[in-house]
This record gives structure tokens, C-alpha cells and sequence, in this order.
């Protein structure tokens, strides 16, 4: 038995989806299997790589008073909510930013106080870390 899987696109997402299409001589419901099939056969844990704490691997900064390091772990998030894709270089280590986009990843659309909640939560718990270390 047939399905049909019904989504919308915005008209970026629509063009370069439909360029690559195009290029690869796949129609919509390849596109879509081949999709599916190159997320099955890849770790569903390699947008997590770099999470679990490594002191040598870790590359955020201890916040200091005035500066924008929420911003920066706010700015990830977006980039996860727009549908942004990380690279692995991007996500060889932990920083601000790509903590920002897998919590983003994870969670969505959340409303800005309760991001910046989780943020201050990583914060207390990378000092706590820290002085376990």
C-alpha cells in the first residue's frame, strides 16, 4: 500500500532541495529515501560527538561578567531552529555556539528565558565539573 507524506518548504529550502534533485536525476520520493537512508546508516549519535566531557576537548570559556557567551550559546540555538546543519569540524569540540545548536537540535523552538536557563545550568555545571577534575 501507498502513502503520501505531505511537508512545506520555505522557497530556499524548496530551491536547493529541488537542485540537488535535479543533479542527482532522483525524484521527490528518492530524494526523500535516500535522505532517510544516509541518516540510518550514519550514528545517530555524531551531532552529540564532542558532548561527552573531555577537559582536552572542551573549548568553552568560563563566562566572565559582561560578556556575550549566552549570546553566542543563544545564536547556535537559532541556527538549530532555522534548520541549520553543523559540520564535524564544527562539532570536533564543545563550545558556546554548538552546545547552543544541539540543545537546539534536541528541543527546538523554546522561548528565550528558558534558554538562557539551560545556559546558566551549563554554566554551574561546568564549574562544578571543573573543580571535580
Amino acid at each position: 500500500m501507498a502513502r503520501e507524506i505531505r511537508f512545506e518548504l520555505d522557497d530556499a529550502q524548496y530551491e536547493k532541495m529541488k537542485e540537488i534533485k535535479d543533479d542527482q536525476g532522483r525524484t521527490w520520493s528518492g530524494l526523500f529515501v535516500a535522505g532517510v537512508s544516509e541518516l540510518e546508516d550514519g550514528s545517530s549519535s555524531d551531532r552529540l560527538d564532542g558532548l561527552k566531557h573531555d577537559w582536552e576537548e572542551d573549548q568553552r570559556v568560563f563566562p566572565e561578567p559582561g560578556n556575550d557567551r549566552v549570546g553566542s550559546f543563544k545564536a547556535g540555538w537559532t541556527k538549530a531552529e532555522n534548520g541549520e546543519e553543523f559540520g564535524p569540524r564544527a562539532l570536533q569540540g564543545l563550545s558556546w555556539h554548538n552546545l547552543g545548536w544541539r540543545l537546539g537540535m534536541i528541543f527546538g523552538e523554546t522561548p528565550t528565558d528558558i534558554k538562557e536557563d539551560l545556559y546558566r545550568w551549563c554554566v554551574e555545571q561546568q564549574k562544578v565539573t571543573q573543580e571535580k577534575e
